[in-house]
C-alpha cells in the first residue's frame, strides 16, 4: 500500500491513533481529522497535489439512549442528524478523490444491526440502519470506479480492541480485499447472526 494517501475520521482518540498507526506500518500517508474538520478541507489536506484520496475510514457515532415514547420528534431527528452527516458529506466531498485512485477504498466504522438490540435504541438504530443502507448504495454506485465501500461493525457486546479494528481496516484498505464490496464485516467474538 505504499505511495498511497489515506483520511481517518474517528472520535475515539484510541482507535484513530491504531489505525492511523497501522496504515502508516503500511506505508500510506494518513492525515487524521477531528469529527469537527470541514469536509472539504479534510479532503483537500489529505490528497495535497496529487488530487488522490486512496482510502477513507470514517467512524459513525450513535446518539444516547433515549426513550421513543414521548421523544421531542424534532430533537430525535436532530441527535440523528448530527451522526449521520457528517459522515455522509465527507463521503461526498471524498468520492471524486477517491475514484481518481483506481483502486478506492472507503471503510465506514459503526455498530450496524447490533444498534436495534439495545433498549431505547431508536435514533441509534436509524443511524446505523442508514448507514447500512449508506454503505450498500455507494458500493453499488463507486463499484465501478473501483472503489470498495465496507462497513466494519464493532459489536457493543464484545468490543474489539483498536488494535483489531485497526488490522481489519488495513486487510479492507488491501489489494487481496479488492473483491470485498458492500459488506459489513463484524468484529467480536460472535452474536447473533444478521444479513
Amino acid at each position: 500500500m505504499a505511495d498511497r494517501n489515506a483520511l481517518v475520521r474517528c472520535d475515539d482518540a484510541g482507535v484513530a491513533g491504531a489505525v492511523a498507526g497501522r496504515l502508516t506500518a503500511d506505508g500510506v500517508r494518513v492525515t487524521v481529522v477531528p469529527a469537527t474538520a470541514a469536509p472539504d478541507g479534510a479532503v483537500a489536506e489529505a490528497v495535497g497535489g496529487s488530487g488522490v484520496l486512496d482510502l477513507l475510514v470514517c467512524a459513525v457515532g450513535q446518539p444516547d439512549p433515549a426513550p421513543f415514547v414521548g421523544a421531542d420528534p424534532a430533537r430525535w431527528y436532530a441527535d440523528v442528524t448530527a451522526h449521520l452527516t457528517p459522515a455522509f458529506a465527507l463521503a461526498r466531498a471524498a468520492a471524486p478523490a477517491l475514484r481518481r485512485s483506481g483502486a478506492g477504498r472507503l471503510v465506514f466504522l459503526g455498530s450496524g444491526w447490533t444498534a436495534a438490540d439495545r433498549p431505547h435504541s431508536t435514533a441509534a438504530a436509524a443511524v446505523q440502519g442508514a448507514l447500512v443502507a449508506l454503505t450498500k448504495t455507494l458500493a453499488r454506485d463507486l463499484g465501478p470506479d473501483a472503489v470498495t465501500v465496507n462497513e466494519l461493525v464493532a459489536d457493543p457486546a464484545s468490543p474489539p480492541s483498536p488494535e483489531v479494528v485497526a488490522a481489519a481496516v488495513s486487510y479492507l484498505c488491501s489489494d487481496p480485499a479488492g473483491a470485498v464490496v458492500g459488506q459489513l464485516l463484524t468484529l467480536g467474538r460472535g452474536g447473533s447472526l444478521r444479513p
